[in-house]
């Protein structure tokens, strides 16, 4: 009796050891898929900051032909820029540069029409690493991210060096001409990340 008990003891062993590595194994697992997921964050916050920049830029690109246009009282030029962001600088650039801050290269940078912005596709330059899962440590983040350019206001009529505007918030009134008048485009333009 005590023979098939010592015997049984060993089994129990082995089972044990067996148990003991698959969960090892999964433990491991899980690891490397919280690996691959934080990876794929942080091309994501990479492609969401890239797209919002080049945005920011495209819009920013139209600060002096905006203020050219209050200064004017040129009610259609202003209208014309509030329908349709075009400047002449380098948004892909700017993306290029915010991706390269959140480590990552930028990839395929194209704009869209309407409304007017860009996507955006990133690679982060790190890997997911090495882990149980083979080849996980040549895996890079990918994401992509669209961010655009959408008008708060409508442009009203002008009295004066004052040009109205109906905005989202509210009537905003705005006088070029005035004692330290700064342009924040902001408030005439939303940049926001597109779904």
């Amino acid at each position: 009796m005590s023979r098939a008990a010592h015997g049984d003891r060993g089994q129990t062993i082995g089972v044990y050891i067996v148990a003991m590595a698959a969960l090892f194994f999964l433990a491991f697992a899980y690891f490397a898929v919280g690996q691959a997921a934080v990876t794929r964050n942080s091309a994501q916050t990479a492609a969401d900051a890239a797209a919002l920049a080049a945005a920011r830029q495209e819009r920013d690109d139209v600060h002096d032909a905006f203020l050219a246009a209050l200064l004017a009282g040129d009610g259609t030029a202003i209208g014309d820029l509030l329908a349709k962001v075009t400047g002449a600088g380098d948004p892909c650039g700017a993306a290029s540069a915010y991706a390269e801050q959140n480590h990552a290269s930028l990839g395929p940078c194209v704009p869209v029409a309407d409304p007017p912005g860009f996507t955006v596709q990133v690679v982060t330059r790190g890997t997911v690493g090495r882990s149980v899962v083979k080849g996980s440590e040549d895996v890079h983040g990918k994401a992509t991210a669209t961010a655009v350019v959408e008008p708060r206001c409508h442009v009203g009529d002008t009295s004066g060096h004052t040009v109205n505007f109906s905005c989202r918030n509210g009537p905003l009134a705005v006088d070029p001409t005035a004692p330290g008048f700064v342009l924040d485009l902001s408030a005439f333009f939303s940049v926001h990340l597109s779904k």
